[in-house]
């Protein structure tokens, strides 16, 4: 919501071993009650398409990194794709979507609940959903002013190296962090204030 405007769609929906309405409301409702963005792009387009949402239990948010609980019985998590170790996922078409500037989570059925790490052999992927949130129409100007003024730019994000470069070029910025965890981001203030630099975060 910095540079863009806070205001983010799912934009894709790609349905692998549930249908794309059960995936829906299956990702909607592990988000139900989440204040996240994302979760609110989800939650949004449920809605939207009319769904009822199941009821979760023992919900638990891994920050920055997705969520997990128990829909039904099923163990269920919904997370960046990095966050299944062991899942076959559509490589190529994950690449395709962040290239875009889009951020992908991966909804999965999985085999062993509270496991944040990896994901059991036995775990299933229900479907990827994409998620974009467009630029602000300000930022482009704002950061070539800032540039103008000898102000050296840099963008922290928690999202994928590829989306990351997608929204960085965009924004006509030259360096960027990609895959930093909200808990990492004061390091990496710190490490940018190494040496005579003056940094403000925005």
């Amino acid at each position: 919501g910095t540079l863009t405007r806070g205001e983010a769609v799912v934009t894709d929906l790609i349905p692998l071993a549930a249908s794309a309405d059960e995936a829906l409301a299956l990702a909607a409702g592990l988000e139900q009650g989440s204040e996240h963005p994302l979760a609110k792009a989800i939650l949004n387009h449920s809605q939207a398409k009319g769904l009822a949402l199941p009821t979760v239990e023992q919900f638990r948010a891994i920050p920055g990194r997705g969520v997990e609980g128990l829909i039904g019985g099923r163990s269920l998590r919904l997370a960046a794709p990095g966050g299944f170790a062991d899942i076959v996922l559509p490589s190529e078409s994950i690449a395709a979507l962040q290239r875009a500037g889009k951020t992908v989570v991966v909804l999965a059925e999985c085999s062993r609940p509270g496991s944040n790490t990896s994901a059991g052999e036995t775990d299933v992927a229900l479907a990827l959903l994409a998620i974009a949130d467009p630029l602000r129409m300000t930022s482009r100007a704002a950061i070539s002013r800032l540039k103008a003024m000898g102000i050296r730019v840099v963008m922290l994000t928690g999202d994928h190296a590829a989306t990351a470069a997608a929204i960085a070029a965009a924004a006509g910025i030259d360096d960027f962090r990609a895959g930093i965890l909200p808990g990492d981001k004061a390091a990496a203030v710190n490490e940018l204030k190494t040496g005579d630099a003056v940094v403000a975060m925005v």
